[in-house]
């Protein structure tokens, strides 16, 4: 019975890659392409081998559509690679009018990338998980 509840859940799960939630102070450093916006440091809520969301206060055009993140963590190596990405959704977490002050949900996926960089992303990822979302 439970294989077939499974099976019945993969069906109608539009992911690809499992999404855990992650340990507090995880956080994830946003360097926009352009030299017109500045790095920010925002929180991060959950992450898959495919891509991860994360909560910032602002406005959508203060982090730019496509640039580089790094992951923060508290234990070594502290510090990720740049990783590459496209953002996929971007809203408002609360139901309040639009506000530079308004915090923001914005999911992302993944650009491609090499064999180690992916291994080091499943053990960043078996580091800072919590629970499965």
């Amino acid at each position: 019975m439970t294989g077939a509840l499974d099976r019945f859940k993969k069906l109608f799960n539009r992911r690809r890659h499992q999404r855990y939630f992650v340990e507090e102070g995880t956080l994830v450093v946003i360097s926009p392409c352009s030299i017109d916006h500045e790095e920010k440091t925002v929180r991060l809520i959950d992450i898959s081998k495919g891509g991860m969301a994360f909560i910032y206060q602002g406005s959508p055009s203060g982090i730019e559509k496509s640039s580089f993140l790094q992951m923060i963590t508290k234990k070594p190596p502290y510090r990720t690679d740049n990783l590459r990405f496209d953002t996929v959704s971007d809203i408002p977490v609360s139901e309040s009018t639009e506000s530079s002050g308004q915090f923001r949900r914005r999911g992302v996926k993944f650009k491609w990338m090499g064999f180690c960089d992916e291994s080091a992303l499943e053990n960043l990822i078996n580091e800072v998980t919590l629970c499965e979302k």
